[in-house]
């Protein structure tokens, strides 16, 4: 019996600090921002702006870059990063020449953005020079079990595809508003 109590009492001791140390010392991965290149930042901040109300949290016309932290150089590349109101960040680079983007860009299939109305987001999102990317079906209901949404998908004015989305139902899941 004696045993048995020192088992348990090191199991329950064990299980204990486990919990502990994964909760201090792991720490929780989220997607802290998506970027893309794009031709025009000037196009593509009104764009953002009025479509999604992104704000701008950042702009920088170059950046430093260090591979010791202490020697940095100056690396020649424009950039905006914005903030939507639920926390979500996009970062957009300047790169007119495409064909030197479009080899690091290539895996990435879209970038979806949250919105209350879809259907209003996509005729704005047309307006502003976006394209359809899936013609003549503009609208789209998604379920995936209790989780369902409404879709659409446009081109953005560099190519870039985005999914606009307004949750439905969540059920079972935790949502980051």
């Amino acid at each position: 019996m004696r045993l048995f109590k020192v088992f348990y009492t090191a199991l329950a001791l064990f299980i204990i600090g486990s919990l502990t140390v994964s909760a201090t010392e792991t720490p929780q991965s989220r997607i802290y921002d998506i970027g893309t290149y794009v031709t025009d930042l000037t196009k593509t901040e009104s764009f953002y702006k009025t479509v999604f109300g992104l704000k701008v949290v950042r702009r920088w016309d170059s950046m430093e870059m260090s591979l010791d932290g202490k020697t940095y150089k100056t690396i020649p590349l424009k950039g905006i990063y914005f903030q939507g109101a639920n926390g979500m960040h996009l970062e957009f680079l300047q790169k007119a020449n495409t064909t030197e983007r479009q080899i690091s860009q290539q895996p990435i299939n879209h970038f979806a953005i949250e919105v209350a109305d879809v259907a209003t987001t996509f005729k704005l999102a047309l307006k502003m020079g976006a394209k359809e990317a899936f013609p003549n079906t503009p609208l789209q209901y998604i379920k995936l079990g209790e989780f369902s949404v409404l879709n659409t998908q446009i081109i953005g004015l560099d190519g870039e595809r985005i999914q606009i989305l307004q949750v439905l139902t969540n059920n079972g899941l935790t949502n980051d508003k």
